[in-house]
C-alpha cells in the first residue's frame, strides 16, 4: 500500500490532482490507514491512476475518462467480466476505438513533423561543418 505522497513521487502527479480525481469518481474511494485519514493507495488503484493519465496525456477529455467510471471500469478494485453488460462493453470498445483513431492521427502528424525536423537538422548540420572546415583553412 502506498500513501498519497508516494503515488505523487511515482506517478508524477501532484496529490491535488488525485484528490481531484477522486472528488469527481475518477479514482475509488482509497483505502484509510488504521481508521485514519491518511489515503493508501493499492497496486490496483497505481494501475487506473497510471492509465487515467496515460489517457489524459493523450489528449483524452475527463469527461471521456469519466465515462469509463459511470460503469465501475475505473472504480473497481478487480475488474470481474461476468458482470459486465454488451452496452458497457461497446460502450468501451467504442471511446477506446475514438482515441486510438485519435491517436493514430496525433501519431502521423509528429512523424511528419519529425521527418521535417530531421531534414533541417540534417541541413543546419552541413553549414555548421562547412562553416568549420572554411574557418579552419583561413
Amino acid at each position: 500500500m502506498y500513501a498519497i505522497g508516494e503515488v505523487s513521487r511515482m506517478t508524477g502527479l501532484p496529490a491535488s490532482t488525485l484528490r481531484y480525481y477522486e472528488s469527481i469518481n475518477l479514482l475509488p474511494e482509497p483505502q484509510r490507514a488504521d481508521g485514519s485519514q491518511a489515503r493508501r493507495y493499492s497496486d490496483s488503484d497505481l494501475k487506473i491512476i497510471v492509465f487515467i493519465d496515460g489517457l489524459k496525456k493523450t489528449g483524452m477529455r475527463l469527461e471521456d475518462i469519466a465515462l469509463f467510471a459511470e460503469d465501475g471500469c475505473l472504480l473497481m478494485r478487480q475488474e470481474q467480466p461476468d458482470t459486465w453488460t454488451a452496452e458497457i462493453l461497446s460502450k468501451r470498445v467504442d471511446l477506446l476505438t475514438k482515441h486510438i483513431d485519435q491517436l493514430q492521427e496525433q501519431i502521423a502528424h509528429l512523424q511528419s513533423v519529425k521527418s521535417i525536423a530531421v531534414e533541417r537538422r540534417a541541413i543546419y548540420a552541413d553549414m555548421l561543418e562547412g562553416r568549420k572546415f572554411a574557418l579552419g583553412r583561413e
